[in-house]
């Protein structure tokens, strides 16, 4: 009965402190994410229709068991009566965290056994409270994590005859990560392999000064919001003319940017991203991903400045302490990380001058470069994190990134 549409979030919970010149304070209220589950489903008859109505009115509050719809894999091996595990692939183990039970489904029409989990291990086996009872073939069975879950409020449905109707289960999931955690071989700092890689993304460090770096661009599949939130007080009696009062020289930057996981470790890779970050709570580094800056000259070894196109630099940044790290993307698909000193303007004014930290270490041609990205300071501007399903292996979500100092 279950429809395509298919959401699930993860939700932290973080409160901040900003001081006055915007530097932040946070601190984690919550340590494991409570997750919510969306799933549209189709009554095709009264049997069907009923049994979804009856779920709305009778339980309200009670808790319910749901296999997880969108987390079902295929059984890698025939298991057989007696056996107290069920062995799994080691990827499809994360949205088992926290969840007390499993299915073996091998029948649309009749279903499947549940049966109850003791323990995840790192090889991808789910360790059983109970023997299998039947015979459970490798190529006709699929096994779904099972949780416990509460309806939320605002379950609804919509009748299309007297018998048929859809409706979509909203559901908050109470799982408890600390009784049934996932194991550490495959816990939030575990990354799969990434079958759809942008070209430098192998090429950047996992971390940049002790802080995760996080590597992956835009999809470019839609636009990406940006917005500019300025750190000044208005300071306005409506009677006369308004001034301003500059709390601090830190504009911050805000980007809503679309990702698409084209299997599901890349799905699961981007959820852990999110789990290691904890929400809001703690920061990393990015590219920009856009082009900040064109070279517009060779630099030499040995050279303590690049040429760029653009003049204006010194006049908008010299007085920032963010916006000091660029990331020269290069066209072989290497990456070379710069912190800027300064910025002037080229003896005659035409260029700007983008002064360095350091002299470089190797010559940069303006034909081998392919872009210039600022390194900034993000951290989530939401606790939130939906993953919308197209597919099973196909999904896409949205992060909204905050620029902050640390």
């Amino acid at each position: 009965m279950a429809n395509e549409k298919i959401t699930e979030t993860l939700e932290f919970l973080t409160q901040i402190h900003t001081s006055w010149n915007n530097t932040e304070q946070r601190l984690a209220l919550r340590t494991y994410p409570r997750r919510f589950l969306s799933y549209d489903y189709i009554g095709t008859n009264s049997s069907q229709s009923q049994y979804l109505r009856a779920l709305l009115y009778a339980r309200q509050t009670e808790q319910i068991e749901i296999p997880l719809w969108h987390a079902g894999c295929p059984l890698p091996e025939s298991t057989y009566l007696g056996q107290t595990q069920v062995n799994l692939k080691p990827a499809y183990l994360w949205p088992y965290r926290g969840c007390r039970g499993a299915i073996l489904w091998f029948n649309d029409q009749i279903g499947g056994d549940r049966y109850v989990l003791q323990q995840l291990l790192g090889d991808g086996t789910l360790k059983l409270n109970e023997q299998i009872e039947s015979v459970y073939l490798r190529a006709r069975t699929t096994v779904y994590p099972v949780a416990y879950a509460v309806l939320q409020q605002e379950d609804q449905y919509s009748l299309y005859s007297s018998e048929a109707m859809s409706m979509q289960f909203n559901l908050e999931l109470m799982t408890n990560e600390s009784t049934m955690p996932i194991p550490e071989a495959l816990d939030e700092f575990h990354e799969e392999a990434w079958q759809t890689k942008n070209p430098w993304q192998d090429a950047l460090p996992d971390q940049y000064l002790g802080v995760e770096l996080f590597r992956i661009g835009p999809s470019w599949t839609g636009d990406i919001a940006a917005s500019f939130a300025r750190n000044a007080n208005k300071l306005d009696n409506q009677s006369g003319v308004s001034q301003y009062d500059l709390k601090g020289p830190y504009t911050s930057e805000t980007k809503e940017i679309e990702y698409l996981g084209f299997s599901r470790s890349e799905v699961y890779n981007l959820q852990r991203f999110f789990c290691r970050c904890k929400g809001r709570l703690k920061s990393f580094y990015a590219p920009t991903w856009l082009s900040d800056m064109v070279l517009a000259e060779d630099a030499t070894a040995g050279q303590g400045y690049l040429l760029v196109e653009w003049s204006m630099f010194w006049k908008y940044y010299a007085g920032l302490t963010r916006r000091r790290t660029i990331v020269l993307f290069m066209k072989n698909q290497t990456t070379l990380i710069l912190t800027i000193a300064g910025f002037t303007t080229s003896d005659d004014g035409e260029l700007g001058k983008v002064v360095l930290d350091n002299n470089l270490k190797r010559m940069v041609r303006k034909a081998d470069v392919a872009m210039i990205s600022f390194l900034c300071r993000y951290r989530h501007d939401s606790d939130s994190m939906t993953t919308n399903y197209d597919a099973v292996d196909l999904a896409s979500t949205t992060f909204s990134l905050a620029e902050v100092n640390a």
